[in-house]
């Protein structure tokens, strides 16, 4: 093999590997976008730094281990350096944060405060929304103009990711909380609070994975087809509409109250497991079928709600509305 041919050699490794880990799912796709955004945001330092790297190898060309450590050094560095600042892309995704005078990103009332939204594409007809938060109040609700837009008080969290299938048909967007690595920070473990708005025009699949829950979900405006709260004690308000024909609710909680309400007029269809909850129904008829209460309206229901929950303890109610 020629010397000179060591380095182009490391590259077309380089790029095969983070190819097969994608296919694999090892890497994500918003990832690589992290990683090639950086490169062609900081296209001159880049090349300052091959340029030295280059230099290094002809200073010490007698040497060929200095090639692989100059080389794997150098896409270290670029890695890291694309995951501590990662990519904001303009158009499709905004965020703005409200910075103090000293520098700090607050409101008046000294807590953080982070706005953000994302762009509809016209083709844009799914939504798949993936929330990973602590401890959090969430409010929902729904809007005409954006994909989704938002803000975040009072806890630091890792800007959203979205990513598109089958074109620009299908959104999957991912907000979670700063990694592992961050959460001994106070900043990061401390109660917040988020104001989120859905497009009313896209039909969701909506996954909430939470610490302590206190959460108000209105999707009377919204078209969702599932809806999955995972979290730990708390209170759950949930308010379904009447334009999605059918939804999936899912619950898995601790120690909690749940409160959803329905169009009077739907069929309910519920399933609780948990050992020490209990299940009251106000305005619905509703009768046990096994580990079912299924309303008595279901079946010539034009709209059919099946809602399961998998609770340790507390209180779950349907309310017609």
């Amino acid at each position: 093999m020629k010397k000179n041919s060591l380095g182009v050699g490391l590259v077309f490794i380089f790029i095969g590997v983070v190819i097969i880990a994608w296919q694999l799912k090892v890497l994500d796709l918003s990832f690589i976008n992290s990683v090639f955004g950086f490169v062609f945001r900081n296209l001159t330092e880049v090349i300052s730094m091959i340029l030295i790297v280059i230099g290094l190898n002809i200073i010490f060309r007698k040497y060929r281990f200095v090639k692989v450590i100059t080389w794997v050094a150098f896409f270290a560095v670029i890695i890291a350096l694309s995951q501590l600042y990662p990519l904001k892309s303009k158009g499709l995704f905004i965020l703005r944060d409200e910075v103090s005078e000293n520098g700090n990103y607050e409101n008046g009332d000294g807590e953080n405060r982070n706005y953000f939204e994302i762009n509809k594409e016209e083709d844009t007809l799914y939504g798949e929304l993936d929330i990973n938060l602590g401890m959090v109040k969430i409010n929902v609700d729904s809007t005409d103009d954006k994909l989704i837009k938002g803000e975040i008080r009072g806890i630091n969290f890792k800007e959203p990711v979205i990513n598109y299938k089958e074109g620009n048909k299908k959104a999957k967007i991912k907000i979670k909380a700063p990694d592992i690595k961050n959460l001994l920070n106070v900043e990061n473990i401390k109660d917040g609070n988020l104001d989120l708005f859905l497009n009313k025009d896209v039909l969701w699949d909506i996954d909430l994975n939470l610490g302590m829950v206190d959460t108000e979900f209105d999707t009377s405006d919204l078209q969702v087809k599932e809806l999955n709260l995972n979290g730990g004690a708390g209170n759950f308000k949930l308010i379904i509409g009447e334009r999605q024909k059918e939804i999936e609710v899912e619950v898995n909680a601790g120690a909690s109250n749940v409160e959803i309400y329905v169009p009077k007029n739907s069929g309910v269809k519920v399933k609780n497991t948990g050992v020490l909850s209990t299940m009251e129904f106000n305005g619905i008829k509703a009768v046990k079928d096994g580990k079912h209460y299924i309303s008595e309206n279901y079946d010539d229901a034009e709209n059919k709600i099946k809602i399961d929950v998998k609770m340790g303890a507390g209180n779950v109610s349907i309310n017609a509305k």
